[in-house]
């Protein structure tokens, strides 16, 4: 079956600790919750994907590893494709997180993601056919071994995660960093100025995540505000994925982009309300529950 969405990008399996606070030096504290899960920006996207109702695939690099086959299992349990993923010689990549609920915060430290292989076969056939390519900051270095360009194949979508202040947005139809990223790109102007400036150079759609807040974007020259919602938190990891999965997600099934922005800000709110990154990303049915209840 052909993908609406490919995602690619990096994969992890991460492990998660939740703590009252962080440890001093030489100290240890008692965790209440410890889970291993699956991770990375382009696979938590997919997952997202995937459970609003998305036929997804993703392409990217894993380790003959534990981890690896790990991760196999997940996206087979989600129903993602994963015939595009590779086997490369090295660790697949992960990280330790400790999340202090004292700082509304975490520490991370990461095995970083091994160097990516060239995309299979598979992983090419896959990406001509798709609807929307969704890329994280090591999937847009893959665009070209995929043979995919902006107006030619696809639409592409970017999650701008890392190193956004010199990106050129005009790259992509769709260009989504933080409000301080956006911040830092466009110094002394307010955020709906530094929307508008991307997206008149690009001509395409940029959508700012503003964490509880909610998020905003210029589409057509107009600019948009969803708000957040408010849920009992656990954690914020891997919330921003959500988000971008979940708004290609809304884009594909036919929202307006003020709708698209609405429903794509509940399902990363209900995400939160995990330890890590994917095990509390809602179905659409579970989606369209919470909207009834919540709008």
């Amino acid at each position: 079956m052909k993908p609406d969405v490919v995602c690619v990008g990096v994969i992890t399996i991460d492990t998660i600790a939740s703590v009252e606070r962080y440890p001093g030096e030489d100290e240890r504290v008692i965790a209440d919750q410890i889970v291993r899960a699956g991770g990375g920006p382009a696979a938590v996207s997919a997952v997202a994907l995937a459970r609003q109702g998305v036929s997804v695939a993703i392409v990217g690099t894993i380790g003959d590893d534990a981890d690896g086959r790990e991760v196999m299992r997940i996206f087979e349990r989600e129903g993602v494709d994963s015939s595009g993923v590779s086997v490369g010689p090295n660790p697949t990549a992960g990280s330790v997180i400790v999340a202090s609920r004292e700082h509304h915060s975490r520490a991370i430290s990461t095995r970083q993601p091994p160097i990516q292989n060239t995309p299979n076969s598979y992983a090419v056939s896959l990406a001509s056919q798709a609807k929307w390519i969704h890329c994280d900051h090591v999937g847009i270095t893959q665009l070209s071994a995929l043979d995919i360009s902006r107006g030619k194949g696809p639409l592409i979508s970017f999650d701008a995660g890392y190193g956004v202040e010199t990106f050129d947005a005009s790259l992509v139809d769709l260009f989504v960093p933080t409000d301080r990223q956006m911040a830092m790109r466009h110094p002394g102007l307010s955020l709906e100025e530094a929307l508008k400036k991307d997206s008149s150079v690009g001509q395409n759609i940029v959508v700012a995540t503003r964490g509880s807040q909610g998020s905003a974007a210029i589409s057509n020259g107009k600019y948009y505000e969803a708000k957040g919602f408010n849920v009992e938190v656990l954690s914020t990891l891997g919330a921003g994925d959500v988000f971008h999965g979940a708004l290609v997600a809304q884009m594909v099934q036919g929202y307006e982009i003020s709708v698209a922005l609405l429903r794509a800000n509940a399902v990363a709110a209900i995400s939160c309300r995990g330890l890590d990154g994917q095990s509390a990303i809602p179905t659409l049915s579970e989606l369209e529950n919470y909207l009834e209840k919540n709008s």
